[in-house]
């Protein structure tokens, strides 16, 4: 069951509201590309998928375009951890829907737990843990969560948690 909730942009000094579906479920078709020779996905290709999902979490929810913070703001948000756990193998016969939570919010760091599930039957397929670091490209050097991104990952947090708690 997923509820909507309305979730504040914050541009310049207007805020303004949008609805966000809570919690975030990136859906994903298993393409045979993503098989090995044994016809699942192929381990690494899991990694790709888990990019896919929190990159569209990024831009959806907390709305930032890693490519334009990159070229624009000459900012970035490098992974500093990466681990997927293996539950059950997925075919092109599978479509993933992958939930993303947030895990932890640090002063530069944001870590981030994906619950991938087959959507036919909802079998767990993975659960991926990815932390990154919000930096500063020139310099490499780690930089606060800018406000504006932490109020709307505080926000998302609240919201997800009255989830769990209704």
């Amino acid at each position: 069951m997923f509820r909507y909730f309305k979730i504040y942009r914050f541009i310049s000094s207007n805020c303004s509201e949008t609805s966000v579906k809570t919690p975030f479920i990136y859906r994903r078709p298993i393409r045979w590309g993503d098989t090995d020779a044994a016809r699942i996905v192929f381990t690494a290709h899991y990694f790709d998928i888990c990019m896919e999902a929190i990159e569209s979490f990024f831009h959806e929810i907390l709305e930032l375009d890693w490519f334009a913070m990159t070229c624009e703001q000459s900012t970035g948000t490098p992974f500093v951890h990466a681990e997927v756990d293996f539950h059950t193998p997925l075919t092109p016969r599978d479509v993933l829907n992958i939930r993303v939570d947030i895990e932890r919010q640090g002063n530069s760091s944001l870590s981030l737990i994906l619950y991938g599930n087959r959507e036919a039957g909802g079998d767990s397929a993975f659960t991926g843990h990815f932390t990154c670091c919000f930096s500063d490209l020139e310099n490499l050097r780690s930089i606060p969560i800018p406000d504006d991104i932490r109020q709307r990952i505080t926000y998302y947090q609240q919201q997800s948690s009255k989830l769990i708690t209704e």
